[in-house]
């Protein structure tokens, strides 16, 4: 026990050595930095801390006086009541979120603090980083001055979204908090860099349009050339068909005139040999005829007696020319035949060279039909390389894609700190009031117990054994006169209760704060619509107190809508400003809630200006305002459009030049 309050006092030293003169410079640094992390445990609470009978510290570094300084730490002291467990894990794996209460970064580590940062948003862990650039990451933050001295700041959003209190007393330990307009500042920077990379990428997402245009153009052309060419094959492919017919056809022709021919040839053959036959026998005839005229000349003497054997004779030749009549009658049918058979023949003739034209053509067509054949085959392989062009171009989209999403939700999120910053001096305004309450109402307390003080410390001295009670008494009571003793104990419990009144008013500020910065988890909570729209009216009274009156029709029977609140409230927020920013001398708003069918209605409408026909189609589009040059981003309605659509939810707007604008939200009740 002595050897652990003697521990605390060692750092409770350290810590003032921390903002002396640099004459103290001379206190080993590693001891500043526990003494420092040791404070920042001690006093911040969150609600998971009581759920552990220890408080766990993750040590994220490599340096062996910090390791050493640690170790010591949880050896010899205690934040509150609970034992330090220390866990040493310098490459910042494997960390669980759940149990640990504290971690810190070392500057030798701080590659790793975005990560570590990102990873352990949601588990109220305490964050210590050393040399951090980032304010907008900044949960506390340890570095050193020009003068060698060891300070801290700290960036309350962050704390107060870890669902982390702290105590006021750690500004007397010299911290600052983290200047909210620079970080707008940055932010606003920020924003500028990503309209500048968004308008880049659209640039490029323009040229790969027009690339892909120009590929789908090419690849329509190549296929229209592909389905003219399978045209004129299936053309080609028939004709070729019909001409196999024909050719099959003219094959049969040609093989019944080869039957008729070779019977036709044989006949003639037949006829030739029975001509051959009668002219030996004519010959034969002709030879008796100039026998019988020579034995007619030498025996003319016989004529007489021959003549009877001659009419015989005539008769036999008159019968022998009949039928030679008849042979040259053959004969002159013979002619004719060979005749017919010879055109026959011209015409198979002709046939055949007709034929073969044709199949000197389907050889020409084939030999066409295989350069098209090839010629698709180059087609094809066009294709494919443009397939895997386009394949190229398609994934260059997809991560144009994801980056242009990227940038998106840094787009959002920029917008919530830049409304977080506009909204700044109006929420520091409406805390300064109830603080002032606060800080009014703690001084009149002072001052009534510093009058009822001295008769507190003469009842606490009070003997009642003394024999001089009844002086001391009559002391008192000559006090409770001159100290206004009764006017301070009557008022004391009005003041008490307009300090607490102050503190509800700032509790109340903050918690619509927190509402508005809240960071979504990716699963839906429950909502209540009424209590965000209140909010969202105080966290921009300042903004609207002077000029604009409220007028609400709530439905007190609303149910709760099961959504991203942090993303409502967003919402809710920009259309409020906007219907705010709309009314430039004096007006109303008018905000009414209601059930209707499966959705729930919100409806805000002004007395404003109003929008135009040609306006109202451009609201939602990124980048368009119509507020002065620096007045507006043209990010909010865009922003409220996308978080309504994620919500499956609807958004309408109603409204005419010079009478006012209606902004009507359906969401659906889950």
């Amino acid at each position: 026990m002595i050897k652990t309050g003697i521990y605390i006092f060692i750092l409770s030293l350290t810590t003032l050595l921390i903002v002396a003169p640099p004459v103290f410079g001379q206190v080993d640094r590693s001891q500043v930095l526990g003494a420092y992390v040791y404070n920042f445990a001690k006093l911040s609470t969150s609600p998971k801390q009581k759920a552990f009978s220890t408080y766990t510290i993750v040590l994220v570094s490599e340096k062996q006086g910090i390791v050493q300084e640690f170790n010591n730490m949880a050896k010899n002291i205690k934040v509150g009541e609970k034992d330090i467990r220390l866990i040493h894990q310098p490459d910042g794996r494997n960390i669980d979120y759940k149990s640990v209460c504290l971690i810190f970064i070392g500057s030798d580590k701080i590659s790793l603090y975005p990560k570590i940062f990102t990873e352990s948003k949601s588990f109220e862990v305490l964050l210590v980083g050393e040399n951090i650039e980032d304010k907008s990451k900044i949960v506390f933050n340890l570095y050193e001055t020009n003068e060698g001295k060891m300070l801290f700041e700290m960036n309350k959003g962050n704390i107060y979204s870890r669902k982390i209190e702290i105590n006021d007393e750690i500004l007397l330990m010299g911290g600052a908090e983290v200047d909210l307009i620079d970080l707008y500042l940055q932010s606003q920077r920020k924003l500028d860099s990503a309209e500048n990379q968004l308008e880049i990428t659209e640039q490029r997402l323009k040229f790969l349009t027009a690339d892909l245009n120009s590929v789908n153009k090419q690849v329509k052309d190549a296929e229209q050339t592909i389905s003219r060419h399978r045209n004129e094959i299936q053309k080609q492919n028939e004709l070729i068909e019909l001409q196999q017919k024909q050719r099959d056809q003219l094959t049969s022709d040609i093989e019944g005139f080869r039957q008729q021919s070779d019977i036709q040839k044989q006949t003639l053959l037949r006829n030739e040999q029975e001509l051959e036959s009668f002219n030996d026998s004519l010959l034969n005839a002709q030879e008796k005829m100039l026998d019988y005229q020579n034995e007619i000349g030498e025996n003319k003497l016989f004529l007489s007696e021959q003549q009877a054997e001659i009419d015989e004779q005539e008769e036999i030749l008159s019968e022998k020319n009949v039928v030679i009549e008849k042979q040259r009658a053959v004969v002159i049918f013979f002619i004719i035949g060979t005749t017919i058979t010879s055109i026959l023949l011209l015409l198979l003739f002709k046939s055949y060279r007709d034929k073969k034209k044709k199949n000197q053509l389907l050889e020409q067509q084939k030999e066409e039909i295989s350069d098209q054949n090839k010629e698709l085959e180059n087609n094809k392989r066009t294709i494919l390389t443009i397939n895997r062009e386009l394949n190229d171009k398609n994934q260059e989209l997809t991560a144009s894609l994801k980056e242009i999403k990227e940038i998106q939700e840094q787009l959002v999120e920029s917008k919530k700190m830049a409304s977080l910053g506009v909204l700044s001096a109006g929420i520091a305004h409406e805390i300064n009031n109830p603080i002032n309450f606060v800080y009014a109402g703690i001084n009149s307390l002072l001052r009534d117990f510093e009058d009822i003080q001295p008769i507190i410390d003469e009842v606490s001295n009070l003997d009642f054994n003394n024999d001089n009670l009844e002086e001391k008494i009559k002391r008192i009571q000559l006090l409770k006169k001159e100290n206004y003793f009764d006017d301070a104990i009557e008022a004391i419990p009005e003041i008490i209760n307009d300090i607490k009144l102050g503190a509800d008013r700032t509790a109340e500020i903050v918690k619509g704060l927190r509402n508005f910065s809240r960071m979504d988890k990716g699963v839906l909570e429950h909502l209540d619509i009424n209590e965000s729209l209140d909010m969202s009216l105080l966290l921009l009274k300042n903004k609207y107190k002077n000029h604009v009156k409220i007028v609400k029709d709530y439905d007190k029977e609303l149910p709760v809508l099961g959504c991203y609140p942090g993303k409502i409230n967003q919402a809710l927020l920009n259309i409020l400003s906007n219907a705010i920013d709309a009314i430039s001398e004096s007006g109303r708003i008018w905000l009414k809630t209601f059930k209707q069918d499966n959705e729930i209605v919100i409806s805000i409408k002004d007395s404003g200006a109003g929008i135009s026909d040609e306006l109202k189609e451009k609201i939602f589009d990124p980048f368009f305002t119509t507020k002065p040059v620096g007045k507006g981003t043209g990010l909010g309605l865009s922003i409220t459009y996308g978080i309504i659509n994620d919500h499956r939810g609807r958004i309408k707007v109603n409204s005419d030049k010079g009478e006012g604008t209606e902004f009507l939200i359906f969401l659906p009740v889950v």
